[in-house]
């Protein structure tokens, strides 16, 4: 088993009620299904719950049928989700502002 397909403590999927410990190639194939995902690795509580605000608004983009197929595809990709609430965590509202720019629109 290579170490990128080993459990860590860093990302997580939401299985039912309880967050489980994955690896980061899991982690990149619950992204790409849709599935809830967390990253323990924060410098403080505050980029924290902005990252949970962050992933709340990404599942709820992802419950509407009627969401652009480009926008869809933007946020079931895991680099996009990594720099955005891992890397760039400091926009609570930056799902919702990015599903506003003309470049999603059909």
């Amino acid at each position: 088993m290579s170490k990128a397909s080993q459990p860590s403590k860093f990302w997580s999927i939401l299985v039912g009620t309880e967050w489980i410990p994955c690896s980061k190639v899991d982690f990149d194939r619950a992204v790409v299904e849709g599935k809830s995902v967390k990253y323990r690795g924060y410098a403080n509580k505050k980029a924290e719950r902005i990252a949970d605000e962050l992933e709340e608004s990404r599942r709820a983009f992802l419950s509407k049928s009627d969401l652009s197929s480009k926008f869809r595809a933007a946020i079931t990709n895991p680099t996009n989700v990594v720099e955005v609430q891992v890397i760039r965590v400091d926009d609570s509202q930056f799902w919702v502002k990015e599903a506003k720019r003309p470049k999603y629109q059909v």
